[in-house]
């Protein structure tokens, strides 16, 4: 019994001790009785250095002697001494001087401590220091949109999956993965989204995001049908295909248009998505007639589109089509060279750049003079002679005097006359 009373009294003073400062927690670990020791570091752990903090709840979860109650409270406040642990760890400069001051901050200044976490792009931790502290909706939203756009770019659709199943609430998930299509990501990425939406949230969906979702199938498919080194330069397109189908006729790949509207015809056949046979028709018919005010001598006489064959609308467009246009493909360069037969000579030194033909002064390629320049098909300055160009005809690179690249983007009339045999 004397032993027994020395041993309380022992924890007594050890517990006074350990109450005392922030060195006090190293008196914790003599203490014989489980119960005392678990409350005292419940009660005292804000006195204490992180690590020692995380060393005295290991021992005490690791004891037999306590009950479950207490060890689900030992638990958590490990998991939240975690979360200040690695946020402490990502900060580049030091904002807090220890897990105290930031414990501080989550609560005075919470946006400050999420855009440190969310700067290290650690969308898991700012996940866990939301469960911690209440976040408004809206950046909850911003934040899971970011999380699952990162996710979805470097391909990991498990997690994504994990990611949304995570979200309790219904009207969050459907806002996040409506954001998240809207930002137009990769077309793995999109087929991702809308095949989460429609499985999960049809009946929420709008008729135009119904549409929407339609309309990417159909582009999707769509864009498949190009050649495959061309889809990049047409896949910010999968979800409005007949935006796609206009910038092919924007940029004259004629073969390519037949292949589209031949694909479009099948798959829209009864479909609602967002436009008709009709609204192909009329495209087609906008750009047939301006393919008729085309500036080159055509081959046959055609006194108008009364006087062709009989033949199908399409096959209509498509035939004014090959008449009159001049295909950028390297097959049609060499019609391009008997068109234009006078070799180009670049200036004797590049032009600086405050010399380049500037953007406002040209809607043609200077070296084709048949692709116009849109918001989709961008002008691109030779590094050599300044002059603008389209990308068909600027896909050489070379040494170029006076340039930080080794290699500059050059049109390819100067690169063939710098690389003549």
């Amino acid at each position: 019994q004397d032993a027994e009373e020395l041993v309380g009294v022992k924890d007594a003073v050890l517990s006074c001790a350990a109450a005392e400062d922030k060195d006090g927690w190293q008196y914790l670990f003599p203490v014989k009785n489980a119960m005392l020791r678990t409350r005292l570091a419940l009660r005292c752990l804000d006195k204490w250095p992180l690590d020692a903090c995380l060393e005295i709840l290991a021992y005490c979860i690791s004891d037999l002697g306590i009950t479950d109650e207490l060890k689900e409270s030992l638990q958590s406040r490990r998991k939240e001494l975690q979360v200040y642990q690695k946020i402490l760890n990502v900060q580049n400069e030091p904002l807090w001087n220890d897990w105290q001051d930031l414990k501080k901050a989550c609560t005075d200044d919470p946006q400050a401590v999420m855009n440190i976490i969310l700067k290290a792009k650690d969308y898991e931790l700012c996940e866990e220091w939301g469960h911690l502290y209440p976040v408004p909706r809206e950046d909850l939203i911003n934040l899971h949109r970011e999380h699952l756009l990162h996710l979805l770019d470097v391909r990991d659709m498990e997690k994504a999956v994990q990611l949304l199943q995570r979200i309790e609430d219904p009207g969050i998930c459907l806002a996040i993965s409506e954001q998240s299509l809207d930002q137009h990501p990769n077309l793995a990425a999109s087929h991702f989204l809308a095949d989460y939406l429609t499985a999960h949230f049809y009946e929420n969906l709008t008729t135009a995001r119904q549409n929407e979702i339609q309309a990417l199938y159909t582009g999707s498919k769509v864009l498949l049908t190009l050649p495959e080194l061309s889809r990049v330069n047409y896949v910010h397109l999968s979800s409005r295909p007949l935006l796609m189908l206009e910038q092919l006729l924007m940029n004259m790949k004629v073969d390519w248009v037949a292949v589209a509207v031949q694909t479009l015809h099948q798959l829209i056949a009864g479909q609602e998505i967002g436009f008709t046979l009709e609204d192909i028709d009329n495209l087609l018919s906008k750009y047939a007639e301006k393919a008729l005010n085309f500036p080159f001598t055509l081959k046959e006489k055609r006194s108008g589109r009364g006087n062709l064959p009989p033949e199908s609308f399409h096959q209509l467009c498509h035939n004014i089509f090959r008449c009159v246009t001049i295909s950028a493909s390297p097959r049609d360069r060499s019609l391009q060279q008997n068109l234009f037969p006078e070799e180009f000579v670049p200036p004797e030194k590049p032009p600086p750049k405050q010399q380049w033909i500037p953007d406002d002064t040209e809607m043609i390629c200077m070296v084709c003079k048949t692709e116009r320049f849109t918001m989709f098909n961008r002008r691109h300055h030779c590094r050599r002679c300044g002059r603008l160009v389209c990308s068909s005809c600027s896909t050489k690179k070379m040494a170029v005097e006076a340039c930080r690249e080794n290699l500059s983007r050059v049109c390819d009339q100067c690169y063939r006359y710098h690389n003549r045999e």
